[in-house]
């Protein structure tokens, strides 16, 4: 246990004491905050009140964290600012989401010159929603991720995965991903990205040179039959800027939920530069 004022760190077993405080958003659900809650993701929790608990930060190891309660305890927001200032507690970027939009008003002023802030469209998928099934082009694979597709796709395409998985085991005991291939190099891949209280967030990618061919259409529906068939929900959370994210998600029938701010921290300037502009900021 970490203590800093009121800034404490919980163990693993009292993470479920926060539950009840997740759970009181109406119709927005971040995902990643139940992994880690549910131990799929590794993170950390920290509170303002070991026994009883009215605000906290949960930090998943992958990069995106969530701060919720209530917004007037200085005790706790103070050591919250100075934890999210410090560069060496986080990876090379953070996405801080938040229980309500008054948090932004405490929190972006604080951390000015460090963050900005940017907006998420959040998308569920209804269960009576058909997801028709595409023709696979000619030359093209489909495949399941396995563990050496998994292992290659960390190296070669995303190095977080390492962060958010650990290992290509702990990714297929409790996930899965579908890819599509063409001469053993990936094509497009819809993977993982976060998965709890039942719903699951897919991580789509499709390489420059096989965009505009229907190649995400096809392995984000072969995606959501996956997860329908272990009675998991998906869920689709993207930039509002996104177009492609965006359109894509409704292609596949996902219903709208909202809009919600969040800041962005990134250590590269150029990253958060290009970002805005490619996401129409």
């Amino acid at each position: 246990m970490v203590k800093t004022n009121s800034f404490y760190e919980i163990n693993t077993h009292q993470y479920g004491e926060v539950l009840h405080l997740i759970e009181g958003l109406e119709g927005i659900h971040n995902v990643f905050v139940y992994a880690v809650i549910e131990q799929k993701q590794q993170g950390k929790i920290f509170v303002n009140n070991l026994t009883s608990p009215t605000a906290g930060l949960v930090v998943n190891k992958g990069g995106c964290y969530y701060v919720f309660g209530e917004i007037s305890d200085t005790q706790f927001n103070q050591p919250l600012i100075s934890y999210l200032k410090e560069q060496s507690n986080h990876a090379n970027f953070f996405d801080l989401y938040m229980s309500s939009k008054e948090w932004v008003s405490i929190l972006k002023p604080a951390l000015e010159g460090n963050v900005v802030e940017l907006k998420r469209n959040h998308y569920i998928l209804e269960e009576n929603r058909i997801v028709h099934t595409e023709k696979i082009p000619d030359g093209f694979v489909l495949k399941n991720i396995d563990e050496y597709l998994f292992n290659k796709y960390m190296e070669q395409v995303d190095h977080s995965y390492s962060n958010l998985w650990d290992s290509a085991e702990n990714y297929l005991n409790k996930a899965f991903g579908i890819c599509l291939v063409n001469n053993d190099e990936f094509a497009s891949v819809c993977n993982t990205f976060y998965i709890g209280n039942g719903y699951i967030a897919p991580d789509i990618i499709t390489m420059d040179e096989y965009r505009e061919l229907g190649l995400a259409t096809i392995v984000c529906s072969t995606f959501i039959r996956k997860s329908r068939e272990l009675d998991l929900i998906p869920y689709w959370d993207c930039d509002a800027g996104n177009d492609a994210s965006n359109a894509l998600a409704q292609k596949l029938g996902f219903t709208k939920l909202g809009e919600v701010p969040i800041l962005w921290w990134h250590q590269n300037q150029d990253v958060i530069r290009n970002y805005l502009k490619k996401n129409n900021y």
